[in-house]
């Protein structure tokens, strides 16, 4: 039996060289280099084509390449296939990181003072602090969960929004529909943490940001398909967003041709706010494996139904 690495990704040779230092009696093959794809039992994938899992008839897992399962396709993945995805306390430290980076950048005026430099303009500005600051973060899942309880522990104010109620400390929980309206009436940033599903795309929207205080700034660490594009751009020309950070789009790489590049309030990172560290990551990978050799439960397996 193999594994297979279908992997849009330049990594490929790097996971395969580190699934053999744990598995090294196991052939590793990355797609469409396979010798015989029915010997495939399981595969890592990242944004892998259309019909991808079609091509191996004796397929039992499919196993992410990161936190998120949307860009496997799971409408299209069978049911007697197990899908699961990786959970490394390092995606979450650094998504945490990138979103404490992007407050910071905001309530301080950073954006500013650059452009302040460029014409040697001297002039201090309000800024906020932490304890004056309240988030809205949507999304409490493994990360997003991480990224709210460590914003608590520095002070924020912070309402969460999830499917189900959390209880969790300096939280002000927040759920359904009229909840999430509720929780955006009162606060200074919006961050987006959400797995992307059907009910999830396009919340990002016109109709959200009119129920924000006039100045939200929004930062994106979810899913590109999660905002409406034009929508922002009317929010920020209106000033009902004053800014947005976005590490995520709907194509990627973003085209030069885009018109998030020419608006000044937009801060345009590239889908960096949480890589996949394959030396760490690897463990899960293998481990899942094992499992399904011995016919155990799997890690972090996933309700395709859900999309999470």
């Amino acid at each position: 039996m193999s594994i297979a690495l279908i992997l849009n990704s330049v990594r490929a040779e790097e996971w395969k060289s580190e699934i053999n230092k744990h598995l090294p009696e196991i052939k590793v093959e990355i797609y469409p280099e396979i010798e015989n794809y029915n010997e495939v039992e399981f595969a890592l994938c990242w944004k892998p084509t259309r019909g991808y899992h079609t091509h191996f008839p004796n397929l039992k897992v499919i196993q992410s390449g990161g936190a998120g399962i949307d860009h496997l396709l799971p409408g299209t993945i069978p049911p007697h296939i197990h899908t699961c995805r990786i959970i490394d306390p390092m995606l979450k430290s650094d998504m945490f990181e990138h979103v404490l980076t992007c407050l910071l950048h905001s309530m301080k005026n950073f954006s500013a003072y650059t452009a302040h430099k460029e014409t040697a303009h001297w002039q201090p500005l309000v800024y906020r602090s932490i304890g004056q600051t309240r988030l809205t973060i949507l999304g409490l899942g493994e990360i997003g969960s991480h990224v709210t309880e460590g914003l608590i522990q520095l002070g924020f104010n912070v309402n969460g929004w999830s499917n189900s109620d959390k209880k969790m400390d300096g939280l002000s929980s927040f759920t359904g529909m009229d909840g999430l309206y509720a929780a955006v009436e009162n606060t200074d940033f919006i961050i987006n943490v959400l797995p992307l599903t059907d009910a999830t795309s396009g919340i990002l929207n016109r109709r959200l940001f009119n129920q924000c205080p006039r100045g939200t700034v929004l930062i994106n660490v979810g899913r590109g398909d999660h905002l409406v594009e034009d929508d922002l751009l009317e929010a920020i020309d209106k000033g009902q967003i004053a800014g947005a950070y976005l590490d995520v789009f709907h194509q990627e790489p973003l085209s030069q041709d885009h018109p998030f590049w020419e608006c000044a309030s937009i801060f345009i990172s590239p889908h960096v706010a949480s890589r996949t560290n394959i030396g760490s990551s690897v463990i899960q990978v293998v481990d899942n494996y094992r499992r399904m050799k011995e016919g155990l439960p799997l890690l972090n397996e996933v309700s395709l139904e859900k999309g999470y």
